[in-house]
């Protein structure tokens, strides 16, 4: 808080200007030109208004509006390219542990947005069923590969009702959620971060959790492109 005086004839008379302080503040470049990125944002426990106010070396300063939730973080990884890409994330406090996780490359005077969850989320191209016999299917249309996997681990009672006693499937479908959570991953071989993608995957109640589609995406050709699926009971 600042305290302001004008001085008049007679009097002085004060008010109060309050400067909101960044919650963290990162080193950027763009091409070898040093800058900022400073993350702002109201309340106390869950983060409203949040936005990102990039500033380099004789540019203007310019704001990046993003996403509301607890804890909001920002970080920067060597992705591969020439600089460094900033990474965003913040939790939405709901059921299931979601959060919002956004990527962007950083400029003098504009930004690109290069990767979002709730896009990759829409984009999913995973379709999912029983099979007799206690097992289900997972099937990546991207890749046009499948995987079978035994769900005998689930809770007894989740299991008689996808399963009849001789082995067949009842009118139950396994469903795949949207992406829960988005985490830097570093390539010891190289040195290089690249992306860990979640989605839960669930029968008849969401706390019937099968496991999770984890996808491992590289940053090639401008993108954030998946390069490795694999399915994981936990993690």
């Amino acid at each position: 808080v600042v305290i302001c005086c004008t001085l008049g004839a007679s009097q002085c008379s004060a008010f109060a200007e309050t400067r909101l302080k960044p919650l963290q503040t990162v080193a950027v470049t763009d091409s070898g030109n040093a800058g900022k990125a400073s993350l702002y944002a109201q309340g106390q426990n869950y983060k409203t208004d949040v936005k990102l106010t990039v500033e380099f070396k004789n540019h203007k300063p310019y704001d990046i509006r993003l996403q509301d939730g607890y804890s909001p973080a920002i970080y920067t990884f060597d992705f591969g390219a020439q600089d460094k890409f900033l990474f965003y994330s913040s939790q939405t406090g709901g059921s299931g542990g979601y959060g919002n996780y956004r990527i962007y490359r950083l400029q003098t005077e504009t930004y690109k947005l290069l990767y979002d969850d709730k896009t990759d989320s829409k984009n999913a191209v995973f379709k999912t069923e029983f099979i007799p016999n206690g097992f289900m299917k997972i099937y990546n249309e991207a890749s046009h590969s499948g995987l079978d996997v035994y769900v005998n681990y689930m809770d007894k009672s989740f299991y008689d009702e996808i399963f009849a006693p001789d082995g067949s499937v009842k009118n139950q479908t396994p469903y795949v959620n949207d992406i829960s959570f988005v985490s830097p991953s570093l390539n010891s071989s190289n040195g290089i971060w690249r992306l860990l993608t979640y989605r839960s995957v669930t029968a008849v109640a969401e706390v019937n959790r099968l496991g999770y589609i984890v996808q491992t995406l590289d940053y090639e050709n401008g993108t954030f492109t998946p390069t490795f699926t694999e399915f994981c009971i936990d993690f």
